[in-house]
């Protein structure tokens, strides 16, 4: 393995310092109200030195945003695989997200803001979803278990966007906390039907030829 260089390892701590700076001022302010001149005097770098790694704010923000995301999305499989039943495992994985919704920094990130800055890339074409990743890792088990013959896939961006309706529901709420239940509860009962009909299946006596 290469060792890297002084110069090489600068240049890491520099970029990694932006966006931790970044990320606190973003989500402290905003976007809109977080100025490249706040950033550069937060992380006491030359304007130079933020413009050799980031052609702009927007770029900034984009690896602030999948600096957030990597974190939720470690946090949901961590969660999901320290269940052994598949049905535990997107409980506690789903659960796992909603709890970030709570968290200010995802809040304004990637659900408030993110749309808007990123709205080309992010949410029109420019890549695949890393949630989407993560979801089949989660649901796969889950269909093989209580689903058979369902395509992860489908079900994989049809959860996605009943996540992000959910985020959006608990962000932009007056009390955050009580949304968060409640989308807690539409989740328990969903995966309570799920249970259900699948024993309900096991049990049910086979049809007469």
């Amino acid at each position: 393995m290469a060792v890297k260089g002084l110069r090489e390892r600068q240049a890491e701590a520099t970029r990694a310092l932006l966006v931790s700076v970044a990320r606190q001022l973003f989500t402290e302010r905003g976007y809109k109200g977080t100025s490249i001149e706040d950033i550069i005097e937060a992380a006491g770098v030359a304007r130079g030195a933020l413009y050799h790694h980031f052609a702009g704010k927007d770029v900034l923000f984009g690896a602030v945003y999948d600096a957030v995301q990597e974190d939720v999305a470690a946090a949901v499989l961590a969660a999901a695989l320290a269940a052994d039943d598949p049905a535990d495992a997107v409980y506690a994985g789903l659960a796992a997200f909603l709890d970030a919704c709570l968290e200010p920094d995802f809040r304004r990130i990637v659900v408030l803001d993110s749309v808007t800055v990123l709205q080309h890339g992010v949410w029109e074409g420019g890549g695949e979803h890393r949630e989407l990743v993560m979801l089949r890792q989660v649901l796969a088990p889950l269909v093989d278990t209580y689903m058979p013959g369902l395509s992860v896939d489908a079900l994989s961006h049809v959860t996605l966007g009943g996540l992000y309706g959910a985020a959006l529901y608990i962000a932009r709420s007056p009390e955050p906390e009580a949304a968060r239940a409640e989308a807690d509860l539409v989740l328990d009962t969903l995966i309570f039907a799920l249970r259900s009909g699948a024993a309900s299946r096991a049990t049910r006596p086979p049809s007469a030829p």
